[in-house]
């Protein structure tokens, strides 16, 4: 079995995580996301962002506090699979706030679809979201 890559890397080898982790990047966090946790990530695809314009991705990631924001409400300290996610109505994201789980056949952040589940990481997991998350 191959040896699990931290949260960063796993993330770049999927590349659909593109102007996520162009955002750690911008904010300085890579190096905290590759040696800390465990974190459960709900980390948006690219196809997240195509509905916004250019200037508004690049306005938010010039607003590094907004950026943190945004960036932290994706966030979860500990690991949750899929099936820890079931038995849960909420969880705390690093931020503070709490996001909603809904459960009702398939698993929802917000209201927000999980569409590629459980991505195993060395110091964590990552749940590919359809849409960005907003606090």
């Amino acid at each position: 079995m191959a040896e699990l890559k931290n949260i960063i890397e796993t993330a770049k080898s999927k590349g659909t995580f593109k102007t996520l982790l162009k955002a750690a990047e911008v904010l300085k966090i890579t190096n905290k996301y590759s040696t800390e946790g465990p974190y459960t990530v709900f980390a948006p695809v690219e196809a997240a962002f195509e509905p916004i314009p250019d200037e508004v991705v690049d306005e938010s990631f010039d607003d590094h506090d907004y950026l943190m924001t945004i960036i932290n409400y994706h966030i979860v300290e500990g690991k949750y699979t899929t099936e820890d996610l079931r038995k849960l109505d909420s969880l705390q994201t690093i931020n503070g706030k709490e996001l909603r789980i809904i459960s009702n056949g398939e698993i929802k952040v917000e209201a927000t679809r999980i569409i590629n589940p459980d991505i195993e990481c060395s110091n964590g997991i990552i749940h590919a979201i359809e849409d960005i998350l907003i606090p």
